[in-house]
């Protein structure tokens, strides 16, 4: 979720502009606490009622967009309450439960989002503290994407990032960082394999002639624009250089904790390291000792 938050002056402004799209048609109202939500004139004097018990305070109003991601929509169509159980944990969150406040959730862009339009001026006359409002509302949300499921913040930013990038680019952006997550949480190749699964990925070992590991390609199925199946693949060193086989079998033995040497390469095979690294094939290994990189994945 994006949440963005202004500290303003003035009520009428602000809610004339939530009302306007729930008087078009556009906007519904969620829930409100202590004002009259049926009528724009009567919701701003509520509003201006109350801040008038603290009149040295005077940038009253706190308005609040906070916007899901479009991966989100499928969940809140399926669950029709969610809206309000995230405003509700954001107003208690942000201390803004015990004051007025009302949500309107707009209806005009392609994504879901919602208003808040609260008093500063709490019921019991006190200021709500708008310090490091930014830094709280960020971390607030963060929990409310994890507590409800939702779309994390950064995968919103790693797309929209790459939403201006041809599709075969950005199916490999999305690859590589899979891979990366998957070999980061694993201690041995059989883990790997699975959480590789879970994306829809599986990583092929390529072997030459004779029958030994030069590399590794890790492939998926998509489906086109037209619904079409297709099947992608990448080799590991052109996803990114620490995902080539000899890195990636380092990176497991690292991520297991045991503390043991590589075994010395030949001058050969540290020529031809960029490119194959010896190794066993499947069918052999049963008389294969397993140690250093010469494990299977």
């Amino acid at each position: 979720m994006i949440g963005k938050t202004t500290i303003g002056r003035t009520f009428k402004g602000c809610c004339a502009y939530n009302m306007e799209k729930v008087e078009q048609g556009k906007g519904e109202i969620v829930f409100s606490q202590g004002v009259r939500d049926y009528n724009q004139r009567g919701m701003v004097a509520d509003f201006v009622r109350q801040s008038q018990m603290n009149p040295e305070l005077s940038r009253s109003v706190w308005h609040t967009a906070i916007s899901f991601d479009p991966q989100d929509e499928a969940r809140l169509k399926a669950n029709p309450g969610l809206v309000e159980s995230v405003a509700r944990d954001y107003l208690a969150g942000m201390g803004l439960d015990q004051t007025q406040h009302v949500v309107i959730r707009h209806q005009d862009t392609e994504h879901s989002h919602f208003h808040i339009i609260a008093n500063r001026v709490a019921n019991d006359g006190q200021t709500i503290s708008d310090s490091h409002n930014y830094k709280r509302s960020q971390k607030l949300l963060r929990e409310i994407e994890q507590r409800h499921e939702l779309t994390p913040m950064q995968e919103q930013r790693q797309r929209t990032k790459t939403e201006h990038l041809p599709e075969g680019d950005r199916q490999r952006i999305e690859m590589r960082d899979q891979v990366r997550q998957a070999l980061s949480e694993s201690t041995q190749g059989v883990t790997f394999r699975e959480k590789l699964g879970s994306h829809g990925i599986k990583a092929i070992i390529n072997h030459d002639k004779d029958g030994f590991a030069r590399g590794v390609t890790f492939e998926r199925t998509i489906q086109d624009e037209q619904g079409n199946e297709k099947q992608i693949a990448f080799k590991g060193s052109k996803l990114h250089q620490s995902l080539s086989i000899i890195k990636v079998k380092e990176q497991l033995i690292k991520n297991s904790g045991i503390s043991q040497r590589l075994p010395p390469m030949s001058p050969d095979m540290k020529n031809a390291q960029r490119h194959a690294i010896k190794e066993k094939a499947p069918e052999n290994e049963e008389n294969t000792p397993k140690k250093g990189y010469r494990r299977r994945m």
